[in-house]
């Protein structure tokens, strides 16, 4: 399963990277609903709880089904130009013809796979929705009954969701991340004039990868998405707090939205890299080593005296290890002493979360 944007015959000046506060906000919504998935901000969620109010805690999880797995398509970018304000943006939201307003809402709130109807017209699809909705869950389903009892009173509720966000604990984390998120822009757009169209866009995630005849970009996701870039505007938005999820939206209504995350300070791993770790930890007689050159330096004829191996099978083991980045070897005198990687052999788990979560 992967997500593919084919550029054959897509223009560099069809593809603009800008920012949205709304956009940031939403990936911190979704980090707030599903803080099992963003364990590297825990820190900042842990603060969020404590400073924010019952009262908005209390409509954040009312209003979770918009953010917590499909993120909603309102509250990223859907028309140009970006690097709007946040109110700017809101008004936008506000300015949504209702229908279609109504229409991407209930597609985020049910979360699945449903043909979702004529919810301003059709009494008989409002039913239908409503219940699909409460299949799904009774949270989706009351929040469902409350978009299509009065599509503007909700849309009115959830703009003033978001400005309580604002007011409680966004402005401040928008004022320190925003400035990151221009220069990353900066970056962008830099490689859109440099690069190929499709380079260009596959480095926006290391686990993109360019395929030609046609040309495009295979994003591994696990989502079956294409779309087709020629003649189509795309919207590049870098987001701090949507790691390690790169979002892709494709809806006909709207322009394509590519929502990545900007990278922390050190590189993160290829899902290639992350599988040769695992496979080389796999090997029974490496994970025997490991036992013991997770406790001390030790020498390679020290580890063959003790594990019954020869020097030249423990040299091998140790190449491998060492190939993966996870062994240390340091001269002391005359002997040569190795030991595991301990930050980078507990960062695997981290990766392997990482990686299947993108």
């Amino acid at each position: 399963m992967s997500v593919v944007l084919t550029v054959q015959g897509a223009r560099a000046a069809d593809l603009v990277a800008g920012v949205s506060p709304v956009a940031e906000l939403l990936a911190c919504l979704h980090s707030i609903a599903e803080p099992e998935h963003h364990f590297e901000v825990r820190p900042w969620l842990t603060r969020v709880r404590a400073d924010t109010s019952a009262a908005l805690h209390g409509r954040l999880k009312t209003y979770a089904p918009l953010w917590a797995r499909r993120r909603c398509r309102l509250l990223l970018p859907f028309e140009l130009p970006l690097g709007q304000t946040f109110e700017e943006e809101l008004r936008r939201i506000e300015a949504l013809p209702l229908d279609r307003f109504a229409a991407t809402a209930a597609e985020a709130i049910h979360g699945g796979l449903a043909e979702i109807g004529d919810l301003l017209g059709d009494a008989a699809a409002r039913d239908a929705y409503v219940v699909s909705c409460e299949r799904r869950s009774f949270g989706r389903g009351e929040l469902a009954r409350h978009l299509v009892s009065d599509p503007e009173a909700f849309r009115a509720d959830l703009l003033d969701v978001l400005r309580a966000c604002a007011e409680e604990f966004f402005a401040d984390e928008w004022a320190r991340v925003s400035h990151r998120l221009e220069s990353e822009c900066a970056t962008v757009r830099a490689r859109l004039s440099a690069l190929p169209v499709a380079e260009a866009l596959a480095s926006l995630s290391t686990n993109a990868a360019v395929r030609h005849d046609p040309a495009s970009v295979v994003f591994d996701k696990l989502q079956s998405l294409h779309a087709d870039l020629r003649g189509r505007r795309c919207l590049l938005v870098p987001s701090v707090h949507a790691r390690p999820h790169l979002i892709v939206k494709v809806d006909p209504e709207f322009p394509v939205v590519v929502h990545f995350p900007v990278e922390g300070d050190g590189a993160r791993d290829t899902l290639a890299q992350v599988r040769l770790r695992l496979a080389i930890l796999a090997d029974p007689a490496r994970l025997s080593l490991c036992r013991h050159l997770v406790n001390e330096p030790i020498t390679t004829s020290d580890l063959a005296a003790r594990t019954g191996m020869t020097v030249p099978q423990v040299s091998r083991h140790l190449g491998r290890l060492r190939e993966a980045g996870l062994l240390v070897s340091r001269r002391d005198g005359r002997m040569i002493q190795h030991r595991l990687d301990l930050q980078r052999l507990m960062q695997l788990g981290v990766d392997v979360l990482t990686t299947i979560m993108r």
